[in-house]
């Protein structure tokens, strides 16, 4: 008697997805919040706005640069390259 046979008949699969879904929480909203009140004050405190905007966007980078640290990731680390790459181009 001669084994069976099957055919395989293909199945679409749904990708499956790796990385959570980024909610804005607790965090991303002190900072929208802190980061202008902040250099508002500093301002009114007579701090000139070039400096103002260096050292808040060195805050910002710290920032950026702890989370791809924590989060690992080679394709977020390109991310935060190239933004920083179009915000020094001024684009």
């Amino acid at each position: 008697m001669p084994p069976e046979t099957t055919l395989a008949v293909p199945v679409a699969v749904e990708p499956v997805r790796t990385d959570p879904a980024s909610r804005f929480g607790a965090p991303q909203a002190f900072t929208a919040v802190s980061f202008p009140v902040l250099g508002g004050a500093l301002h009114v405190a007579g701090v000139p706005l070039q400096d103002i905007f260096v050292l808040l966007g060195g805050c910002g980078a710290l920032g950026a640069a702890a989370v791809v640290a924590v989060g690992g990731g080679r394709r977020r680390a390109a991310a935060l390259a190239g933004a920083v790459l179009r915000a020094a181009a001024g684009k």
